[in-house]
């Protein structure tokens, strides 16, 4: 598909999710909703959201996100086989079977929910204690094992703390190499340096549609899924 095509599909969509998304604020947000966004972000690591959002909410659910049982000796247990049982899809009727990395998912979520609680009591707090959204995003990546700079970013968007932020997975790099004739490697922006730099460019992109980077981050992420690789320069 040309650019023109893609680029008019965007545009159009850029008003429907501007008023359909519901715009977050973290002060406004409970400890325990925070606590579900973050869960959500670090189980999203190499899984669909579909499914990470799916055992999110089990493990919300069951009380596994909070300071009280994230302190208790048992919590590794518990999430990890809430994390390797079959949760039901809060997006459909259908039944995920186990998320791809218990293990790995219950260790990174218990330890960093762990530092945060330690380090500032609660989520909102830790959130406050960072001067803008760049410099969050480089110390939740520090604190949290297993969360990069697009994971930090979907969770930086999500808690409403910027809208000028960009989540660059392969749909938005697509997209960029479309726009720009660059080639863009999903790996180099594994580093947030040059997560940044390419997210600079990103923004400058995006000024083309009038509406907040995370916006059309959202609507070039829509479009180009349905495309599934159709699309061309």
């Amino acid at each position: 598909m040309e650019l023109w095509r893609i680029d008019k599909a965007i545009e159009g969509l850029c008003s429907d999710v501007n008023d359909c998304i519901h715009n977050n604020n973290f002060e406004h947000m409970t400890e325990t909703e925070l606590a579900l966004e973050l869960a959500n972000c670090i189980l999203g690591s190499g899984v669909r959201y579909e499914i990470s959002i799916s055992y999110a909410f089990a493990l919300n659910k069951q009380g596994m996100l909070t300071y009280a049982f994230i302190q208790n000796s048992d919590c590794y247990t518990q999430i990890e086989k809430t994390l390797s049982t079959p949760v039901e899809s809060i997006t459909g009727n259908y039944c995920y079977k186990k998320y791809r990395y218990p293990k790995k998912g219950t260790d990174h979520i218990c330890r960093s929910l762990s530092r945060i609680y330690e380090k500032s009591g609660d989520l909102r707090k830790f959130i406050s204690s960072y001067p803008n959204p760049n410099t969050f995003r480089r110390a939740l990546i520090e604190i949290c094992p297993g969360i990069g700079p697009k994971q930090s970013s979907h969770f930086i968007n999500n808690i409403g703390l910027t809208k000028e932020m960009a989540v660059l997975d392969r749909h938005i790099m697509k997209y960029l190499e479309i726009s720009s004739g660059i080639s863009f490697y999903q790996n180099n922006v594994s580093k947030i340096d040059k997560y940044e730099e390419t997210e600079k460019h990103f923004i400058e992109v995006s000024r083309q549609f009038g509406f907040p980077a995370f916006v059309v981050d959202k609507s070039i992420w829509f479009i180009m899924r349905a495309l599934n690789g159709r699309a061309l320069s």
